[in-house]
C-alpha cells in the first residue's frame, strides 16, 4: 500500500518537470500565472492527494529532495499504480473509475506515449501535478468551464499539431459555434471538448458514430434522420449523418435560411432545383416562411393591442402554441419528408392566424369603444352647450 501511495503522488508533484524537456511542445502544468510562480511543495498544500494523505515520496520514490523530474512515458503508469487499483481506490473514493489508464492506452495520446512519442498529452497535461484538483472543481484544468482551454494549448498549437499532420483548430472552431455561446451563458449541460471525446479514450468519433454521439444530447433529430431516405444514402457516400450539414466543431445556430436551393443554404450544397428532392426542400422552406411570418404578423397584432390596454391572454397563449408548432416543425426537417414536416407547420400556421384573429378583435373592440366614447362625448358636448345656451336666455333679475 506504501508503494503504492508513493507511486501515485509521484506523478502529481514530478509531471511539471518531467515535462521540461518539451514544455515548448505540451506545458506539463494546467494553471494559472500564480501557479507558475509558486514552489511545487506549496502547491501541494491543496492538492487533492495532499489531502488524502500522501507526500512527496508517495511520487517521488527514488532519490531524495531535491526531487528530478519524471520520465513522460512514465507519468500515465505511475498514476496508473493507484488508479487502477479497484481495492486501494475503493476505500479512497469509491466514485472514482479505475479503467482510466485502460483508455487512455486505447486513445491517440496513450498510443503514441506507448510508443515513445513524448510531445502528446498525458494525465498531468490535462490535470496538472503539484496542486491538482477534482475535476469539479473550476479551478482544475480539466473541470468543464476550462477543458477547452486546456485542450488549446496542444490543439491550437500549429507548430506542435502540423508535427503530427494537423492544420485544424478544433478550440477556436469551438470557441466560435453554438455550443461554446451557449456554454458561456451559463448552460453546462451545452457540450465542450470532453463531452463528444471521452476525456481519456479521447478519439474522435468516426463517421459512423458521429450521429451517435450528437445524439446523446440531440435525441429526436437523431430518431428522425435514422429513419429518414437521406440516411442510406450517406452511408453508402460514407458521410457523416449530422456533420455533413452542420461540421463537427464550428456548429452555427440554426437558421430557416438553411432550408433553400439558392447559396449559401445548406441544401444548396448538394441539390439544385432539377434534382430529385428540390419539391421537398421548396416546400419545406415554403412552410418555414409561412409559419414564421404567421408568427411575427400575430405577435405584432397582439402587441399593438396590448400597447392600447387590451387584454390578450387568450391570444398569447394561443402563439405559445404555434411557435412550440415552429420547434417541432424545424424538428422535423429532419425527416427530409414531407410528413411529419407538413402537418406540424399547417398546424402552427394555424394558430398563428387563431391568435392575430384574436389580436384583430381585440382592436376591432377597441375602435368600437373608441366610437362609442367619441359619439358619448359628442353627446355631452351637446348637451352642455345647450344647458348654456338655456342659462343666457334665462331673464336677469
Amino acid at each position: 500500500m506504501r508503494t503504492c501511495r508513493a507511486r501515485i503522488t509521484l506523478l502529481w508533484l514530478v509531471a511539471a518537470a518531467a515535462a521540461a524537456p518539451v514544455a515548448a511542445q505540451v506545458p506539463a502544468q494546467s494553471g494559472t500565472a500564480a501557479a507558475a510562480v509558486t514552489s511545487p511543495a506549496a502547491l501541494f498544500r491543496d492538492d487533492v492527494h495532499a489531502r488524502a494523505g500522501l507526500t512527496c515520496a508517495s511520487c517521488h520514490t527514488s532519490g531524495k529532495p531535491p526531487y528530478g523530474p519524471i520520465g513522460r512515458t512514465a507519468i500515465a503508469p505511475l498514476c496508473a499504480t493507484c488508479h487502477s487499483n479497484a481495492e486501494y481506490m475503493r476505500k479512497v473514493n469509491p466514485q472514482l473509475r479505475v479503467d482510466e489508464y485502460e483508455q487512455y492506452l486505447t486513445s491517440t495520446h496513450g498510443k503514441r506515449m506507448s510508443a515513445g512519442e513524448t510531445r502528446v498529452a498525458t494525465c498531468t497535461d490535462c490535470h496538472g501535478a503539484h496542486g491538482m484538483r477534482v475535476v469539479s472543481d473550476t479551478r482544475s484544468p480539466a473541470a468543464p468551464q476550462n477543458v477547452d482551454k486546456t485542450c488549446a494549448r496542444c490543439h491550437s498549437d500549429h507548430a506542435l499539431m502540423s508535427a503530427f499532420g494537423r492544420d485544424d483548430n478544433p478550440p477556436e472552431d469551438w470557441n466560435a459555434s453554438v455550443h461554446a455561446a451557449a456554454f458561456r451563458r451559463g448552460d453546462m449541460s451545452a457540450p465542450t471538448c470532453t463531452t463528444c471525446h471521452r476525456p481519456h479514450a479521447g478519439v474522435a468519433p468516426g463517421l459512423a458514430s458521429v450521429t451517435l454521439v450528437c445524439a446523446q444530447c440531440h435525441v429526436r433529430e437523431a430518431e428522425l434522420f435514422s429513419k429518414s431516405p437521406k440516411k442510406p444514402i450517406f452511408d453508402l457516400l460514407g458521410q457523416g449523418g449530422c456533420m455533413t450539414c452542420h461540421s463537427n466543431h464550428r456548429i452555427q445556430k440554426p437558421s430557416d435560411a438553411f432550408i433553400a436551393l439558392e447559396q449559401p443554404a445548406l441544401c444548396a450544397t448538394c441539390h439544385n432545383d432539377q434534382m430529385r428532392g428540390a419539391d421537398v426542400i421548396k416546400s419545406m422552406r415554403a412552410g418555414l416562411q409561412n409559419l414564421d411570418g404567421g408568427i411575427e404578423r400575430a405577435s405584432a397584432v397582439l402587441d399593438r393591442a396590448e400597447r392600447a390596454g387590451m387584454l390578450v391572454d387568450d391570444g398569447r397563449l394561443v402563439l405559445h402554441d404555434a411557435r412550440e408548432e415552429q420547434i417541432l416543425t424545424r424538428l422535423n426537417v429532419h425527416a427530409f419528408a414531407d410528413k411529419p414536416f407538413a402537418d406540424t407547420a399547417a398546424k402552427g400556421v394555424a394558430d398563428a392566424a387563431r391568435a392575430e384573429a384574436i389580436g384583430a378583435q381585440a382592436l376591432a373592440e377597441l375602435r368600437y369603444r373608441r366610437q362609442g366614447l367619441a359619439v358619448a362625448t359628442l353627446l355631452i358636448i351637446g348637451f352642455l352647450a345647450t344647458l348654456w345656451v338655456k342659462i343666457r336666455r334665462l331673464p336677469k333679475t
